[in-house]
């Protein structure tokens, strides 16, 4: 069907913190964006309050995994918040949603991101499961990236072999859904892929 845009689906996807090398995880919930709302009136307006916003509002980002021997990585960061070393703590973390060939599709990108909780397995000897482990990131903004693509970059994906490309790092690109506070990071795969059309369109 012509102009028929299917949804990513949910089961593909990677993550990127700062220091940290395991990028697979079982259950990742990205958080929630809201704004508080202030009411307002004064004695001569109609009998409705005006509705203002308040201080914007991010949930935490909650990651669920296997422990395995590269998994002490995420106890660890949570060790650096409980020695007090917060300027180790915070980190840059990002979420990157994959399309059904492996490629990026959308990313999150969280702002001095932390661990405010930790949380083992529960262990039983009749259980036949994974063990799992929780962590919980607090974080003071995020923003959704879309991966954009040209035509031609469209064309060319649809002759992409079984070639695996490297999950593109970096910031925030500025003006590109990018919350209060956070407008001066610069995203490094947006300026590559603004350079890249640039040159296209110069040969």
């Amino acid at each position: 069907m012509a102009g028929r845009v299917d949804p990513y689906r949910q089961m593909r996807f990677m993550l990127e913190i700062d220091g940290i090398v395991k990028a697979g995880f079982s259950h990742c919930r990205v958080p929630t964006a809201s704004s508080g709302v202030i009411t307002y009136r004064e004695g001569n307006e109609p009998p409705t309050p005006r509705k203002l916003p308040g201080l914007n509002e991010y949930g935490p980002l909650i990651l669920e995994t296997g422990i395995t021997d590269s998994s002490i990585e995420l106890f660890e960061w949570r060790t650096l918040v409980e020695q007090g070393k917060m300027d180790e703590a915070r980190r840059l973390a990002a979420v990157v949603l994959l399309d059904a060939t492996g490629y990026p599709a959308a990313r999150w990108t969280f702002r001095e991101a932390w661990p405010s909780q930790y949380e083992g397995p529960r262990l039983s000897a009749v259980a036949d499961e994974v063990a799992i482990e929780r962590l919980v990131i607090v974080n003071e903004g995020f923003g959704r990236i879309a991966f954009a693509q040209s035509d031609e970059e469209s064309e060319a994906d649809s002759e992409r072999t079984d070639e695996v490309e490297e999950v593109p790092t970096g910031t925030l690109p500025r003006g590109v859904g990018v919350p209060q506070g956070i407008d001066s990071l610069v995203g490094k795969s947006h300026q590559e892929k603004k350079v890249r059309n640039k040159e296209k369109e110069e040969t």
